[in-house]
């Protein structure tokens, strides 16, 4: 198991190519300072397809796009879920991946 997040379903392509994500990173959020919060929120802007509304959301919005990426902050770490291109997921997940050695992580 990676030590950074976890996955809640396999992400493994459908037969169209697609992937439905259910992922944790495993970021510790009571270790968070204003400066760690603000570095999230540029890592965001940094992330392909990224769509300029009020919640952390990729590719698309949920319900309105075929597809979608989109993230929240819960108890466990930092939620990210969406529908869409195994290609695309890659892209989104090596980039973001890239980032991920900045912030405090949970133990597992």
């Amino acid at each position: 198991m990676n030590e950074n997040y976890y996955d809640n379903s396999d992400i493994i392509a459908d037969e169209n190519g697609r992937v439905f994500v259910d992922r944790i990173y495993c970021l510790d959020f009571h270790k968070f300072d204003d400066g760690l919060w603000n570095k999230l929120g540029d890592i965001y802007n940094l992330l392909p397809h990224k769509i300029d509304i009020d919640f952390p959301t990729w590719y698309g919005v949920e319900g309105e796009s075929d597809s979608y990426l989109c993230a929240s902050v819960e108890p466990s770490g930092l939620q990210i879920s969406g529908e869409l291109k195994a290609n695309d997921w890659i892209q989104w997940e090596c980039v973001f991946n890239s980032y991920l050695n900045i912030f405090p992580l949970l133990e597992v």
